[in-house]
């Protein structure tokens, strides 16, 4: 999804994930009508998202990266309300694994990791939700470019596998390096979808 800051991307995103109520309009997951009225009720129907601000919303800074990863999906790794430490910390070190995360280990806190490892594990608690939608904002903001690299490379990885990516940018060459289709909010409102190759 790309537009300027302003056009609405972000609250379309949140609206999908259910932190805003929708003002109209139809949501079809494949190809049913929803009602996405929370959190936990798009996590249900397999969407995850990745929010703009990972600092704020996106990660824990003051809580490990085990603790980090397995937050949205808590339910696999805990019986009877108590936390599997073992199951958590395996968990978590797959994912570190996988994304290629730099850590001394899953014991380390957030706060203590570069810009791209956190957005990695930022990455890593959805994708521990297994989701079939995955709405990434701004997903290489403020990353380096080794990171950036890794970050498209993963996406490219996931969509390949069938995970339906929406990945908001206002990076021009990001969106048309990434994107099978690209669509174009103003003021709100999506004003276009174009094509790759359009």
């Amino acid at each position: 999804i790309a537009g300027l800051v302003g056009s609405g991307r972000t609250e379309l995103a949140e609206t999908l994930f259910g932190l805003d109520p929708a003002d109209g309009g139809e949501i079809l997951i494949k190809g049913e009508p929803v009602r996405i009225e929370s959190p936990s009720q798009a996590i249900r129907l397999g969407i995850g998202y990745v929010p703009e601000d990972r600092r704020q919303h996106g990660v824990v800074l003051e809580m490990p990266i085990a603790a980090n990863t397995t937050l949205a999906s808590l339910s696999a790794v805990s019986s009877k309300g108590l936390i599997n430490r073992a199951a958590e910390r395996r968990s978590a070190e797959g994912y570190v694994e996988r994304l290629r995360i730099k850590a001394p280990s899953v014991a380390t806190d957030v706060g203590a990791l570069s810009g791209g490892n956190q957005q990695k594990v930022a990455l890593a608690r959805w994708l521990a939700t297994s989701p079939d939608i995955l709405i990434l904002d701004e997903p290489t903001q403020g990353v380096d470019v080794g990171a950036k690299a890794e970050i498209h490379g993963l996406v490219q990885e996931l969509a390949e596998r069938g995970l339906a990516i929406i990945m908001i940018s206002s990076e021009l060459p990001e969106i048309l390096g990434m994107s099978d289709r690209v669509a174009v909010m103003h003021a709100g409102t999506l004003s276009g979808v174009l094509s790759r190759a359009e």
